[in-house]
């Protein structure tokens, strides 16, 4: 049984290492990816913080006047005082300083989507190809990860080595790296290559979020008026949403111009780890009652297990703490591709052959 493990094990390996080598290393990046756009365009974002910020609607007047024409459709707020909040109006994104309100500039979605955070995402869920395909050829190497942590586990507990032989030969010093840094993170491991694969197959998501309550509704409608009727105010729209969920804060606020959309405003609680939250208020922007709310505190369980995939997947589910450890994971998973792949190559027959020959000659 063991030695068929090993060949399953050696090579899944061979065969998926080098892609799982990419995922695993951008993946280690993007556990900070707001954080890496933030260093790399601090003009954008960093604001000096005062004592109360301007009402919404004032801070989408003035990206109003630098849309181009475009009209602004969404207000990203910050989860930091020393941040700049953001509207998107078409394809640009505007970022406003939410205490005085200057526009601190502009950037287009094209161009964000080629900056590095960007392509380290795009890379780590697709490969830079296709969606479809790439990301098919990223899920079938997820899995394979996820195969290879449970068949090393197995294969590990045999020999149980906890240590490093540092004396011996840099071929054994690699297979002891291998094998101790694969247990220590293997549990981290089965989590990050699980979560990923259940992101990946939406119909899985949708499943384990239907546990106990069947599938989550649909985003509700409001009724259509009138070409002429008035809006009501988005700060208005906002303050219903924090009167029905008075423990949350906002994260953004969507105000599409369809008739029959209603106003989505994205509200986080404190032990929500993802970066928008995952509670919705559903406000009808002519008359601003509120026509639904989804708290996450209130979610079934099976629609809370899936609101929590991504900040599992991601290692944000606790914080800076998970992070750390998310991250020093996700590096060894790509160290365990180098040193996996520099044992195969090394013991192969013909290799094998070569080296014994090699410790003849200098015996002789």
């Amino acid at each position: 049984m063991r030695s068929v493990l090993l060949l399953i094990h050696r090579w899944l390996g061979v065969l998926t290492g080098a892609i799982i080598f990419i995922i695993a290393v951008t993946g280690s990046a993007l556990v900070f990816e707001g954080a890496i756009d933030r260093g790399l365009n601090p003009g954008l974002y960093r604001v000096a913080p005062r004592t109360a910020t301007l009402p919404l609607d004032t801070l989408i007047a003035r990206a109003q006047s630098v849309a181009r024409g475009a009209p602004v459709r969404s207000l990203q707020l910050a989860r930091a005082p020393g941040r700049a909040y953001m509207a998107q109006a078409g394809a640009m994104q505007i970022f406003i300083d939410p205490f005085t309100g200057r526009v601190l500039g502009t950037r287009a979605t094209a161009d964000f989507d080629r900056s590095l955070p960007r392509v380290l995402h795009r890379m780590h869920t697709s490969l830079l190809a296709p969606r479809r395909g790439g990301g098919a050829v990223v899920v079938v190497c997820t899995i394979a990860a996820l195969l290879l942590v449970m068949t090393g586990v197995i294969i590990w507990w045999r020999e149980k080595l906890w240590r490093i032989v540092w004396g011996a030969s840099w071929k054994r010093v690699v297979y002891d790296l291998h094998h101790l840094l694969g247990i220590l993170a293997a549990l981290v491991l089965l989590v990050i290559t699980s979560s990923g694969t259940i992101i990946h197959f939406e119909s899985l998501g949708k499943a384990i979020a239907g546990i106990g309550s069947g599938p989550p509704a649909p985003a509700p409608q409001q009724i259509a008026r009138d070409a002429g009727a008035a809006l009501v105010s988005i700060d208005s729209i906002t303050r219903a949403a924090q009167r029905t969920l008075p423990d949350a804060s906002l994260t953004f606020v969507n105000f599409d111009a369809t008739p029959t959309r209603p106003a989505v405003v994205g509200m986080r609680y404190p032990e929500d780890r993802t970066p928008a939250g995952r509670s919705r208020v559903y406000v009808d922007r002519f008359t601003g009652s509120v026509l639904r709310a989804d708290a996450t505190r209130q979610a079934p369980a099976g629609l809370k297990l899936a609101n929590q995939m991504r900040s599992v997947h991601t290692g944000d589910i606790l914080g800076p703490p998970t992070q750390m450890i998310w991250l020093l994971s996700a590096i060894i998973l790509a160290s365990q591709a180098v040193t996996g792949l520099m044992m195969w190559y090394h013991m192969r027959p013909a290799r094998v052959a070569l080296d014994r020959k090699a410790e003849r000659d200098a015996a002789s």
